[in-house]
């Protein structure tokens, strides 16, 4: 196992597709931190002032939600009628002085959407990656070599898989590594980089675990499903259907007939972004609502609930892909 492990690893390496990966999303990062560097302006004395007083009497505002969400969601008070909550009395960050302020970049302030973007594209760089690896081998016949010369066909699918997510998951580090200290570097230029608390510190290194753990599990079901179909573009041709017809059409279809987004349970990406995000709410009606919950035609979750569903659809679509491993010829 060792052995066909250091060989997948080293092929996964060697591989076109890989250094093209590689290179598109270095790419990506450099384009992106050019394009903060254009829009970046340090704030005037006058700028900075006013955004102090304006984040003293917004702080002063959350501070109060937060106790008054506290309370009621403890039992210490009863809410009013049609007064709603957020899940967990989560009201965001505390408005800060840098929160408020007007100017085009704050890494201390834009740092979570610039990590879920960095997620967006690691996951469907392993998606194509981890597809592409074992699809390829199938298609030309590879696979059926070397099962001459290793036939465990559970071992060498195991290997392959293993090497895929180790390989995107070191790739993501790095990347995320490189991601972080190019914005803070942009940020710096316009002397924007505040002290971060070591909460903040915490949440951006789990936010970062979070984004190679979702990228590990595309690389996972990109190679399931094409291992499932024995060809690359099986994979691909699979996610498009599913993001066009699924997800995109789905919404579509509700907002045509104008009724309430049903489907918002029984669809993969609100659990991403509770993954991500740590919490996601969709409501429809906050006046349905009764006192102090989420409004029953909407759909709540946390970062756990995505963290299982996203393990449950992976872990089911990988199982099948080693059952018709077994069950299957090799040609």
């Amino acid at each position: 196992m060792t052995r066909l492990f250091a060989a997948e690893w080293s092929r996964l390496f060697s591989r076109r597709v890989t250094l093209v990966t590689l290179v598109l999303i270095a790419t990506l990062l450099a384009l992106l931190t050019f394009g903060f560097t254009l829009t970046r302006s340090t704030p005037t004395p006058a700028e900075v002032e006013s955004a102090r007083v304006n984040a003293a009497s917004a702080a002063e505002i959350w501070d109060q939600n937060v106790d008054r969400c506290s309370k009621v969601q403890s039992g210490l008070e009863n809410a009013n009628e049609h007064e709603s909550f957020p899940r967990g009395c989560d009201y965001g960050p505390r408005p800060t002085t840098e929160s408020l302020l007007d100017y085009g970049f704050s890494f201390h302030r834009q740092w979570p959407s610039l990590f879920y973007t960095a997620a967006i594209v690691l996951t469907l760089a392993g998606f194509v990656v981890g597809a592409s690896f074992v699809g390829v081998e199938w298609s030309s016949g590879g696979m059926a070599n070397l099962l001459l010369w290793a036939p465990r066909r559970g071992s060498v699918l195991a290997a392959k898989l293993l090497a895929a997510c180790a390989g995107v998951g070191a790739i993501s580090v790095v990347y995320l590594g490189v991601w972080t200290a190019a914005f803070m570097a942009v940020a710096a230029g316009n002397g924007t980089v505040s002290q971060m608390t070591a909460g903040e510190f915490g949440s951006l290194l789990l936010t970062g675990v979070r984004v190679v753990l979702l990228a590990i599990a595309g690389t996972a079901l990109g190679f399931a499903i094409a291992s499932l179909g024995r060809h690359t573009s099986t994979a691909l041709g699979v996610g498009m259907a599913y993001l066009l017809v699924y997800e995109l059409g789905t919404l579509v279809l509700f907002s045509v007939i104008q009724t309430v987004d049903y489907s918002q349970k029984y669809r993969l990406f609100p659990y991403i972004s509770a993954w991500l995000t740590k919490s996601y709410t969709f409501e429809t009606d906050v006046a349905s609502c009764r006192v102090g919950c989420v409004p029953k035609a909407g759909f709540s979750g946390s970062w756990e609930q995505g963290g299982l569903v996203i393990i449950a659809v992976v872990a089911l679509v990988v199982l099948a892909s080693f059952w018709s491993m077994k069950r299957r010829d090799a040609r």
